[in-house]
């Protein structure tokens, strides 16, 4: 049995969950949390990380799981780097997904149907996502009314009937996300293979190669950009 810890700060809330991988790849949830903690991920993600560890009597993982944005800047960056410290510290492999691509794969096993998921993304947009049969289509930084405009042909009827779920129901209607938190264990039984790659090759999946992704880049990308023009 493989031990593997996931979590994510990306936006408001936190999920902080442990499974055991078996030799044939079934997973084995053991421990969830799940809570609403807009602005104090910096100190509640490392302490429910701790809890979720006791819990599962482990003294750590054999692979970390994250997601890595879009979503707040700042929960972004505390969850990697956060996943990059433990996986530095522990000697340990780590791997990330898209937030969008974890919260879209979650509910459309749910559901069983094609989904969509708006997260607020400020300046009058939001980050948008869709996950039918076909897979995932997503992370879109784009305004609310636009969805239907970037979508390629073959995915519209998915996206007229898909059920929504959104952070930001008041800007794009939908389904509140908040009262139905997403787990991970969707993404993490279709990613089985990816993850007995990395606990087998762990030199492929180093803390190194851990990036964040917060889409419209850093206000250092902008400066640069900035500087360059």
């Amino acid at each position: 049995m493989k031990k593997i810890l996931f979590f994510d700060a990306t936006n408001r809330w936190i999920v902080v969950e442990s499974f055991y991988l078996s030799e044939d790849g079934k997973l084995t949830n053991l421990q969830r949390y799940s809570g609403l903690h807009n602005r104090e991920s910096a100190e509640r993600l490392v302490k429910e990380i701790g809890i979720c560890l006791e819990e599962s009597g482990w003294s750590s993982p054999d692979l970390i799981v994250t997601a890595l944005g879009p979503g707040s800047f700042t929960g972004i960056r505390i969850s990697v780097s956060t996943a990059r410290n433990f996986a530095q510290i522990w000697k340990i492999p780590v791997l990330g997904f898209d937030s969008l691509e974890v919260y879209s794969s979650h509910y459309f096993r749910e559901e069983d149907s094609a989904v969509i998921v708006a997260i607020e993304a400020k300046q009058n947009k939001i980050y948008f996502a869709l996950r039918d049969r076909i897979g995932f289509l997503g992370s879109f930084d784009i305004a609310p009314t636009e969805p239907a405009e970037i979508l390629p042909e073959e995915r519209l009827s998915s996206y007229l009937i898909a059920r929504r779920f959104t952070d930001c129901p008041d800007f794009f209607s939908g389904e509140n996300m908040e009262d139905r938190l997403p787990s991970s264990e969707s993404i993490l039984t279709e990613s089985v293979a990816q993850l007995q790659s990395a606990i087998l090759d762990p030199s492929r999946f180093s803390f190194r190669d851990l990036l964040p992704n917060y889409i419209r880049g850093t206000y250092a990308d902008h400066k640069l950009k900035v500087f360059l023009e």
